[in-house]
């Protein structure tokens, strides 16, 4: 004869209620991003945040029945601040990492996977090499400030090199071809997309310019991580589940697509 565990079925009931009460409340979501193509920018000319990453995210919510109430673009350092302090609900593309983990909820499902590979000068090519971090001893290194690079990376970097910051991409994309440092880390397919179509770059030849090793530093997941200040656990569960079952859809593969 079976035992019935009321408590386990009453705190199961609790929980759905939970759940289903936290999806009853939460009906628009504010977001932020950076210039971060071809996953993230301003399309200036439709007045609207787009790309890949922009593109998934819109179509998830919209599933889940939530409205995007703003989703800007600001230098990534100043968005991640915004989501700490609750100013924001949810930015992306982030990789995961124990700072963030203090203040965001992320989901289980990544909103895209990439490879961090290491650019240097085309003219260069002969003279620096990476087959392994020791290649990168005393060198100098272009990093983008409050950006989470690969953690051995990282590691070995900080103590074995010099390293320059700057707050944009494109910024420190020109900054390697003007040869103010040899190495710099960075998303393969974000950095090409800015050397093609920046306008600053384009006049500097960056594309045909640019030389990346094919052995990569890292394969990153990145996602939509949610302020622990305003959106809750439970929230963060369903954009998990949504996610997953959008990436099954046609309608994903158009997106894959239509920018790769």
């Amino acid at each position: 004869m079976k035992v019935i565990n009321l408590q386990f079925i009453l705190s199961s009931i609790l929980l759905l209620f939970a759940s289903n009460f936290v999806m009853a409340q939460r009906t628009s979501i504010a977001l932020g991003t950076e210039d971060w193509p071809p996953f993230s920018y301003e399309d200036k000319v439709n007045n609207k945040t787009s790309g890949l990453s922009t593109e998934i995210i819109n179509a998830t919510f919209k599933r889940m029945g939530i409205s995007i109430e703003e989703n800007n673009v600001y230098p990534w350092a100043r968005a991640q601040q915004n989501l700490y302090t609750g100013e924001l609900d949810a930015i992306y593309t982030a990789s995961i990492n124990d700072e963030r983990l203090k203040y965001s909820y992320f989901p289980s499902e990544p909103i895209i996977t990439s490879k961090w590979v290491l650019f240097i000068r085309k003219s260069e090519k002969d003279t620096l090499s990476f087959k392994g971090l020791t290649d990168l001893k005393q060198k100098s290194i272009g990093l983008i400030r409050g950006y989470n690079y690969p953690s051995k990376f990282k590691e070995y970097i900080s103590d074995n090199a010099f390293i320059l910051e700057s707050a944009l991409e494109t910024t420190n994309i020109a900054m390697l071809i003007k040869g103010r440092f040899n190495y710099m880390p960075a998303v393969l397919e974000t950095t090409l997309y800015f050397a093609k179509n920046t306008p600053e770059l384009k006049k500097m030849d960056t594309f045909n310019n640019l030389y990346y090793f094919p052995t990569p530093l890292a394969t990153t997941d990145f996602y939509l991580m949610f302020s622990k200040k305003t959106v809750k656990k439970a929230f963060v569960e369903k954009f998990s589940k949504t996610l997953i079952a959008f990436k099954k859809t046609d309608e994903y593969q158009k997106l894959l697509v239509k920018y790769f």
